[in-house]
């Protein structure tokens, strides 16, 4: 294959991968997540970011997951990668109580198939995804191995945790 059939083949790909992202972005822009202290589940809107390899891609789709203690939450993602020969990488939920104030989060490691290595069964849980009661925005972030962001437009939910 010749070096100008090779640029042209990945600029192809680049295109379809900035087509997707847009589509799905312009889906989850109409209108953001909301739920009541009563709701279960909640939607995140899609999470589209380069990873780590050759033309590597991933869509993340996420929920939140009910939790038995007041003002806690979990998530649970579902990650669609593409690529040939891609990295591991890491998937954060970040948060926001918007009525306190407290600001944390938690990642998890992704391996080099796109399966995240979370204890129970693709959700993350646990220590800093205690914001207590209110209103509360998070958002779904991918990263390096070393904690440094990936190129990525994130998927954010907004619901209220009695």
């Amino acid at each position: 294959m010749s070096l100008k059939s090779k640029q042209g083949q990945q600029l192809s790909v680049r295109a379809a991968v900035i087509a997707t992202m847009t589509a799905a972005t312009l889906v989850g822009l109409s209108g953001p997540a909301t739920a009541l202290p009563t709701d279960q589940v909640v939607q995140f809107a899609p999470t589209l970011t380069r990873v780590p390899g050759n033309n590597c891609s991933a869509i993340i789709n996420a929920e939140t997951v009910p939790q038995p203690q007041s003002g806690q939450f979990g998530v649970r993602v579902r990650i669609t990668q593409t690529g040939q020969g891609c990295g591991a990488y890491r998937v954060a939920v970040r948060w926001k109580n918007l009525d306190s104030g407290y600001a944390d989060g938690q990642s998890h490691r992704v391996n080099e198939s796109g399966v995240i290595e979370a204890y129970d069964g693709g959700v993350i849980m646990g220590m800093g995804m205690g914001p207590g009661a209110g209103r509360v925005e998070a958002r779904i972030v991918t990263l390096t191995e070393n904690h440094h962001e990936l190129e990525q437009l994130s998927g954010t939910a907004r619901f209220t945790l009695g």
